[in-house]
């Protein structure tokens, strides 16, 4: 396996989202799992609710008044998965990550320059760890983005994002956006607020 600690991807993660329209609030999780249905149990989701689409159509499906989430999850890379919320928000529990399993969070408002959570969270085998850019686990990740941090919003988000791309060994790119995920309903309540 290459080395990604210090990897940079061939296209600016910032501009891909805003060009498939995902900037304006980009609410994503990363799960160690390649399998979707463990992926969405996880994370509440209705089972019985899954429909395979591309991110087209689950704009216009996600598109309702219901109240419930609707997130878009699929396979991220080799050995993990990806959930992007598309309406409401993703109010899971540490508990999510029971089991040995890694739960790597981010969420930010581009229109509104505003990052939720520290940047970026990281969970594993149930409980909160800290901030991804932090813990000495990834330290050699981070060596080349802390500079960033300092230039503004856009830079700082386009750090978190390069880094969720080094540790779980894919960044975003065109076959990411166009490729087909389940799209799932978790019900309001789902989860304890």
């Amino acid at each position: 396996m290459a080395d990604m600690s210090q990897a940079i991807p061939a296209e600016r993660q910032w501009d891909l989202l805003e060009e498939y329209l995902l900037n304006g609030s980009f609410d994503a999780t990363w799960i160690d799992t390649e399998n979707i249905e463990e992926a969405a149990q996880r994370f509440r989701a209705d089972p019985s609710s899954g429909i395979l689409c591309d991110l087209d159509t689950s704009f216009d499906l996600a598109d309702d008044d219901s109240g419930d989430t609707m997130t878009w999850i699929g396979m991220h890379s080799p050995g993990w998965s990806v959930a992007v919320t598309l309406t409401g928000w993703l109010p899971f529990q540490p508990a999510a990550s029971s089991g040995g399993r890694r739960i790597i969070t981010h969420h930010h408002r581009a229109d509104l320059a505003e990052l939720d959570d520290e940047g970026m969270l990281y969970y594993y085998d149930g409980e909160l760890l800290g901030p991804l850019g932090v813990l000495e686990e990834f330290r050699n990740y981070t060596l080349d983005l802390e500079e960033r941090y300092n230039l503004g919003f856009e830079e700082m988000v386009e750090s978190y994002l390069i880094l969720a791309g080094r540790v779980t060994r894919r960044f975003l790119d065109r076959d990411w956006f166009t490729a087909s995920r389940v799209l799932y309903r978790v019900p309001r309540g789902a989860w304890p607020r």
